[in-house]
């Protein structure tokens, strides 16, 4: 991707870049538009979702307070019915003959409607009259005086069609709360005779946890496990949790209330008759039971009264887990869409990308080959001409001086021979020198040279190099030095960098003046291994100096000594050096000698390429 973008940035390749510029606006442009409408879709969705919820608590908790005060109202109609009763009139006309029927009355009431616990008749001493036990009568000697309870007395004081109704709580026996835990509600109402006077009380103990089981059970999963039945203090006859549940009759539960784990949600709730809101826990729905709706039934003033302000209060928290669990699920679905339609996207804007980059690059290689192979055939002919002249003047020297050695033979003159053997060995070796260099340079060009780089110890090669060529350097008196450590050891062909050794030393002994000098040496630092020859001979001018390396640029002359080189050496020791990964380079001033160096990576001690 990298390469794609560097080839699109480059200055010729302008209209493929718009057409890269404008195909990822076009993505862009299109990403957006169903990022914004899938965000857009997904809000109204999650609303619509939520306004259901909201219709679904309401309608819950609207048919729960329908149904509690319909169970209220029930046992109401039946303690009015009881306290009106035509029985109850009588009974307080002639005891002793109307107390079988009014039993039998109470009985029938407690048999056929089952809701009720207890049945009573007591009269204005507190002492029981009549007491239905569930399904049995209880005999006279097991009445009892009820004067000291509460629901007695507040019952008591009140008038006419005035009705109390205990708070729901449990059930206790003894001082102990029964077990099973027997959730109670207390109704009652006074009774008074035909001249309107205050005889007793009629008492109904109802079963809760009728009313408690009406409230849980509902078939709208929307909600379920999520509805709480709470008195006005805020504690629970029914929770999320069994063990909230009726804290206010326990003294180790009595801070287990909803206000403690809602905070300001309960002030709310406890302000107002009915409301939905929504906080950071959940969706909260509530409404407020009042036992005895006002249109119950009607007294001289044209209500039902109750003896206090009682309520209860019935409340909904659907929790934003439950609330987000289908939008979440969306959300998650959309976004793996997206991703995978982006993923897409972008695998075809790269596939288009990459196509043109292929279509730039091989235009560029086809350029690029192109040039190559004028380079190429620019450099064949230069070399060709070079070589052809090289070659040209030790053969011509070698025939010619061959021909005069073989006349003077025939005549037996043997005047000047040795001079003529003299130049016609140097001839040879020059043109053994060149095509050496040659054939090396060629086998490199073709990849005939295997490159296999090994460590070994380069001042041994380098003495090695050296010993070879001191015979040549000892005839013009010239002295060569090596200043390596021992033990230098390097990482790189072997056989390579021994011809660029050789080569370099022999150019030095070649251009360096009688009693001259040449020193060897190499140095290392953190990356790299440099080899310097340096000598004190004619030096390069800089004209020439800038020439060296290029095969395009041979250039070629004489020694000290009227040496000829072959023109292929430099040439031959910058392609061995580059296949390093080094560089060569030289540094001359004109008449103080010239100074060759050639790089090679740092192996640090590791035999690796």
């Amino acid at each position: 991707m990298k390469n794609i973008w560097q080839i699109l940035m480059k200055e010729e390749n302008k209209s493929i870049r718009y057409y890269v510029r404008n195909l990822l606006l076009i993505f862009l442009f299109a990403f957006a538009v169903l990022v914004a409408g899938t965000i857009i879709t997904l809000n109204k969705y999650k609303e619509v979702e939520k306004n259901a919820y909201r219709e679904v608590a309401e309608n819950v908790l609207a048919t729960k307070l329908e149904n509690i005060q319909d169970e209220v109202k029930s046992a109401t109609s039946d303690l009015m019915m009881l306290a009106e009763s035509r029985s109850l009139k009588n009974f307080w006309s002639d005891k002793a003959g109307t107390i079988e029927d009014l039993k039998a009355e109470f009985f029938n009431l407690s048999f056929h409607h089952e809701v009720f616990d207890q049945v009573r008749l007591i009269d204005e001493t507190g002492m029981e009259i009549v007491r239905i036990n569930k399904t049995s009568i209880v005999t006279k000697d097991r009445l009892q005086s009820k004067k000291d309870r509460y629901y007695f007395y507040d019952s008591f004081k009140l008038n006419r069609n005035e009705v109390f109704i205990s708070p729901l709580d449990l059930n206790v026996e003894n001082g102990e709360i029964e077990q099973p835990l027997k959730p109670m509600i207390r109704f009652a109402t006074p009774v008074f005779d035909d001249q309107n006077v205050k005889r007793g009380v009629v008492v109904l103990n109802y079963y809760g946890q009728i009313i408690i089981n009406k409230f849980v059970n509902h078939s709208n999963l929307l909600i379920e496990d999520q509805l709480m039945f709470l008195n006005s203090d805020g504690y629970w006859f029914k929770g999320q949790s069994t063990d909230d549940e009726w804290g206010f009759m326990y003294e180790d539960k009595l801070d287990v209330t909803f206000k403690k784990r809602y905070g300001a949600v309960w002030d709310s709730i406890a302000a107002t008759g009915e409301s939905q809101f929504e906080t950071k826990k959940g969706l909260f729905t509530f409404k407020t039971v009042y036992p005895i709706p006002k249109n119950l039934t009607s007294n001289s003033n044209g209500h039902l009264q109750i003896g206090n302000d009682y309520h209860w209060k019935i409340v909904s928290i659907i929790p934003h887990r439950v609330l987000n669990e289908k939008s979440n699920l969306r959300w998650k679905q959309a976004v793996f869409f997206i991703a995978v339609l982006a993923i897409s996207w972008l695998l075809i804007f790269y596939r288009l990308a990459r196509t043109q980059y292929y279509k730039i690059k091989s235009q560029e290689e086809l350029r690029e080959r192109e040039i190559t192979l004028r380079e190429l055939n620019s450099t064949k002919d230069k070399l060709f001409t070079i070589i052809a002249h090289d070659l040209i003047n030790p053969f011509n020297s070698i025939l010619g001086f061959s021909v005069m050695l073989h006349q003077q033979m025939k005549l037996k003159d043997y005047e000047g021979i040795e001079e003529y053997t003299e130049i016609i060995h140097d001839s040879s070796s020059r043109a053994m020198d060149l095509l050496s260099n040659l054939l090396e340079w060629s086998r490199s060009q073709i990849g005939q040279i295997a490159f296999n780089p090994v460590l070994y110890d380069l001042n041994k090669q380098i003495r090695g190099a050296v010993l070879l060529l001191t015979d040549t350097a000892e005839i013009k008196s010239i002295k060569i030095t090596t200043q390596i450590p021992s033990d230098f050891t390097v990482f790189a062909h072997k056989e390579m960098i021994n011809t660029v050794v050789r080569n370099l030393i022999s150019n030095a002994v070649k251009f360096t003046m009688p009693d001259g000098e040449v020193i060897v040496s190499a140095e290392k630092n953190e990356d790299e291994v440099i080899i310097s020859v340096c000598d004190n001979g004619v030096g390069i001018s800089p004209e020439h100096l800038s020439k060296l390396f290029q095969v395009s640029e041979t250039h070629t002359s004489l020694g000290t000594a009227k040496e000829k080189g072959t023109g292929l050496g430099l040439m031959l020791c910058k392609d061995f050096i580059e296949k390093h990964k080094g560089r060569i380079w030289a540094e001359s001033e004109v008449g103080k000698g010239s100074c060759f160096k050639f790089s090679l990576p740092n192996c640090k001690g590791e035999t690796n390429t």
